[in-house]
């Protein structure tokens, strides 16, 4: 196992990275028409109730426990082995459909006549690398990458804000369609997609120093993940209007597209393609990261380095050979997937763990009275 350790800036901006990921040019919640900012915010409400649930979860665990020693404390040693290699199964199911998702926006949008199978096998030999050198690198990069992600977005942000396209009026009426298509946009697809998904943050706790003092501001993380994707729903609604934005498979990009700040300053969706290389990349080097990291502690693989080529190719190959039409990738995704894998993966496991090791908590401090 990995002995290296991140501190708490470094995990928070991890989060960061990792929540905006590919939800930023998706157009995530505009399944609830104008009132996607509402659907947004709640489902930013309930992301931070999901971290402070895995949180808790984790900390029941004990502190310091890795991904098996946490399921094999609620279920067992052999039935906690079987959960662990489903996640590690999920985990890595998930960095293909990602790789998938940035092959494809590559090849719309800036690399047009690119073999998708040379976009994929580069960022995953990208990611192989920033692996082997370990999770301190990896928060060292994150630190970096957070600092120019969260520049470029604010500076898109300011300059479609003073857009003559861009009106606020366009988000009106707010509840048009009543609550029913807000509550039915939240869940399960907000809730599962982005913020659920951090779920694949167990793996990674065991690594942050001070990770107690971390729950009570990690929080912030997917708030500002939350503010920033229900200001980018608002800008893309009042730029394009709902029915153009949902037209759009990256109604974000559309939306820059329409920049022309002091009638010189034109072309900036091209900062909006660094700002998704930057998520996408961090969102696949995670999964990945927690995948190896898991697969060697569960077959006792003395060095999790040992793993990282052998499963980068089986990501490759399944993302180059089974995830080929953008339209079904999408329709998975966002239709049977939320319900068929995020639900059993990041709500009722977990929560069913959650009562175990509580149960057996409060037996303990029965014991001790």
């Amino acid at each position: 196992m990995d002995k290296q350790k991140i501190g708490m800036f470094q995990l928070f901006t991890l989060i960061v990275l990792f929540e905006l990921g590919s939800a930023l040019v998706l157009g995530v919640g505009l399944e609830a028409n104008k009132d996607a900012w509402i659907a947004l915010f709640m489902g930013t409400i309930c992301g931070i109730g999901l971290f402070f649930f895995y949180s808790t979860l984790y900390k029941l665990s004990g502190e310091g426990a890795s991904f098996l020693q946490m399921w094999q404390a609620g279920f067992g040693r052999q039935l906690g082995k079987l959960i662990t290699f489903f996640y590690i199964a999920y985990f890595l199911y998930i960095s293909m459909r990602v790789t998938a998702d940035f092959a494809f926006f590559i090849n719309e949008y800036l690399l047009l006549t690119l073999q998708d199978w040379i976009i994929k096998l580069t960022i995953l030999l990208l990611t192989a690398y920033v692996c082997y050198l370990g999770i301190e690198t990896i928060g060292r990069s994150a630190e970096i990458l957070f600092m120019i992600m969260m520049f470029f977005i604010l500076f898109i942000i300011f300059c479609v804000l003073f857009q003559e396209e861009f009106h606020l009026n366009r988000l009106r009426p707010i509840l048009e369609n009543g609550w029913g298509p807000i509550f039915k946009t939240v869940f399960p697809q907000i809730l599962t997609f982005p913020f659920g998904e951090c779920v694949v943050f167990l793996c990674l706790f065991q690594f942050v120093q001070k990770f107690p003092a971390f729950i009570k501001k990690g929080w912030i993380a997917i708030l500002i993940s939350g503010l920033v994707l229900i200001i980018v729903a608002i800008l893309n609604i009042g730029v394009l209007t709902v029915d153009i934005a949902k037209s759009f498979a990256f109604p974000f990009i559309k939306t820059i597209e329409h920049i022309h700040f002091l009638n010189f300053l034109r072309h900036l969706e091209l900062l909006a393609v660094v700002v998704f290389i930057i998520g996408g990349f961090i969102k696949i080097l995670i999964f990945f990261y927690a995948s190896i990291t898991g697969l060697a502690e569960l077959f006792h693989v003395t060095s999790y380095q040992k793993l990282i080529i052998p499963v980068m190719m089986v990501v490759y190959f399944v993302s180059v050979f089974f995830m080929k039409n953008f339209i079904i990738h999408i329709y998975i995704g966002l239709k049977i997937i939320p319900f068929s894998l995020h639900l059993l993966f990041q709500g009722i496991a977990p929560l069913v763990l959650l009562i175990i090791l509580y149960m057996r908590w409060l037996w303990c401090k029965k014991d001790e009275a």
